[in-house]
This record gives structure tokens, C-alpha cells and sequence, in this order.
């Protein structure tokens, strides 16, 4: 989304890179990944800091906004629909790991 704007005109690739890995960041975190130190080795890769991070925290938090709402509109239709059948996720998940 970011790489692909107007904005990609108007910025470096140290604030492209550092405001794409703190949304990834965001959105892993959110949906219960564990990145550990990994966002904060490839920010550091690129020369980010916490000074860019604060510059970047609006278009960080739009950004990470439009992506879960957009990942949160199928999985409520799932569970809508799962919970329509008598269907559960987590049996579902067990039985593949059993």
C-alpha cells in the first residue's frame, strides 16, 4: 500500500521501509504473531530510529487501521458463519494437531 502511493515520491526508502515493517509489526502483533527483535533488526537495517517512528505514527496507525479492518470483515463472516453451521475453530484446530 505504502511502496505504491503518491507518497513513495515524497519519502526516502529509510522511512518506506521503517513505516512498512512497523505496520507489519502492528498487524503480526495484532492478529498474535511474535516478531521478537526482528522489526527492530530491519528498522535498524535501514537506518530508522525512534525519531522517524514518531515522525511516521500517523500514516502508521492509518495505514495498520485500513489493513485490519479489511482483516477483520472476513473472519467476523466466518465466525458468523461457523457459528451458523454449529461449527467451532478451535475442535477444528485440535484435531489437525491431535
Amino acid at each position: 500500500m505504502l511502496h505504491f502511493a503518491e507518497r513513495r515520491i515524497a519519502t526516502t526508502k529509510t522511512v518506506r521501509e521503517t513505516e512498512a515493517e512497523a505496520i507489519a509489526f502492528v498487524i503480526g502483533t495484532t492478529i498474535g504473531l511474535n516478531s521478537g527483535k526482528n522489526s527492530a533488526d530491519y528498522i535498524g537495517l535501514y537506518h530508522g530510529n525512534a525519531a522517524l517512528l514518531a515522525e511516521s505514527l500517523e500514516v502508521i496507525q492509518r495505514t495498520s487501521a485500513v489493513i485490519l479492518s479489511a482483516l477483520e470483515t472476513p473472519a467476523a463472516e466466518t465466525a458468523a458463519q461457523q457459528e451458523g453451521t454449529g461449527q467451532a475453530v478451535a475442535p477444528i484446530l485440535l484435531k489437525k494437531t491431535a
